[in-house]
């Protein structure tokens, strides 16, 4: 399953979405709690001064310890979410409506106090006494009034027994809540997801499966890819640079193919050429070995000298077969510069005039129009040229070798050489 990209994409896609949507419900879940901790406080703002008045917590300008008990028992009672503390000016707890034991700070940092006086913005967090680092919306007034405190009666808005209840609820709403969200919005991106990704990573399959194709057929047949020349994306141009590239091999495969072909014949032709003076070069020798005592010293100098010819000829296949060699291997450069390609022909001729003379054949060259200046290597041309007049005359008996030189391409200014064999 994994070696299959699509597969890797897509399992990728889901943990992303699921990431995506359990963020999604923490900062909801986070933004909904500090909405509702604002709206809490804000409304109960002026809940400990209610209480002072109700409650008549307050009689002639001093704290009716009475009332203030008979309050604790009453809203430990009738409203155990919120908690009633007694602080003096300082933050010490005096008195509070809790279980003993329950209680576990003995002093509250009176900055959120202060801040609250003049707060127009909430939440506004203020130390929880039941519990160690842990803070809660809260409602505060001074008693027994503004003018002449002498304390602080401190309310917390959602106690601990609020907190237990609303974990419960809490961890209902969210389970339900996640489950919805996660699944609705992981289905939807889901699927827009993995319709994207297979419209991706279809291209890349018949890409990867042409170059199977190509693979499998030797790299001699390539499987051409559509693709958007104009507005292509980078797997477009893979596609088009595929396409050059298994065109490209197929040329050169083709071309190492003719090549080979080529040199195959002409290592078939090398070897007849070089069996027949071989074989004149053993009989010669052979004769001068098993009939040297008969033979008259012309007839000595007859075979010796055929042997000479002979040998000569085998050193010159030779040569031929180590510069095939050479120019196979790259060891030979070119040289380009300009020259006649007439006036090296003329050379050429006349260099093999007197042997065209002693074969009793004629040796021309020919020219149907002014031939223009070529680019070449004038020395590989020059062999070229003796290898065409050499191989002329030596298949020629009491005939014409003619060279003839034209023009073959207009825009290269190319000279084709050929030559004419005839007898009589």
């Amino acid at each position: 399953m994994w070696h299959n990209l699509y597969n890797k994409l897509a399992i990728g896609l889901t943990l992303i979405l699921l990431l995506v949507g359990l963020l999604y419900v923490g900062v909801v879940l986070s933004i909904n709690k500090n909405n509702s901790l604002s709206t809490d406080q804000a409304l109960n703002r002026e809940l400990a001064k209610h209480l002072v008045a109700e409650r008549n917590l307050v009689a002639e300008n001093r704290i009716n310890q009475a009332a203030l008990k008979k309050a604790f028992m009453y809203y430990m009672n009738i409203n155990p979410s919120i908690e009633i503390y007694l602080l003096d000016l300082q933050g010490k707890i005096l008195s509070y409506s809790a279980e003993p034991g329950k209680v576990k700070l003995n002093r509250i940092s009176l900055a959120p106090l202060h801040e609250f006086f003049a707060a127009k913005n909430f939440p506004i967090l203020g130390d929880d006494p039941r519990n160690y680092g842990k803070q809660k919306v809260f409602s505060v007034t001074p008693v027994p009034n503004k003018q002449n405190p002498e304390g602080y009666l401190y309310v917390i808005l959602r106690g601990e027994q609020f907190d237990a209840i609303e974990v419960v609820a809490k961890n209902k709403r969210l389970l339900t809540l996640s489950i919805w969200l996660i699944g609705v919005s992981l289905g939807i991106g889901l699927l827009v997801g993995l319709l994207g990704v297979y419209f991706i990573t279809r291209r890349l399959k018949l890409l990867s499966q042409s170059a199977d194709v190509f693979s499998q057929s030797g790299f001699s047949q390539a499987v051409p890819l559509s693709f958007s020349a104009k507005n292509g994306d980078e797997i477009d141009r893979l596609a088009e640079t595929f396409n050059h590239m298994s065109a490209k091999i197929v040329q050169q495969l083709k071309s190492l193919k003719k090549q080979d072909e080529a040199r195959c014949e002409m290592v078939a032709n090398i070897s007849h050429d070089l069996r027949t003076p071989l074989a004149a070069l053993h009989g010669y020798i052979e004769t001068l070995i098993l009939k040297q005592a008969s033979l008259t010293a012309e007839q000595q100098q007859h075979y010796l000298k055929s042997a000479l010819n002979n040998s000569v000829r085998l050193s010159q296949l030779i040569d031929e077969l180590f510069e095939l060699a050479r120019l196979e291997s790259a060891e030979t450069k070119a040289k380009m510069e300009p020259f006649s390609i007439a006036e090296l022909a003329s050379d050429v001729i006349q260099q093999y005039a007197p042997i065209a003379s002693e074969q009793n054949n004629r040796l021309s060259m020919e020219c149907f129009e002014a031939p223009p200046f070529v680019s070449a290597d004038i020395g590989m041309i020059q062999r070229v040229l003796e290898n065409l007049i050499s191989n002329g005359l030596r298949h020629t008996e009491n005939g014409a070798v003619v060279l003839s030189l034209s023009k073959a391409h207009e825009k290269n200014q190319c000279a084709y050489q050929r030559y004419r064999l005839g007898n009589g």
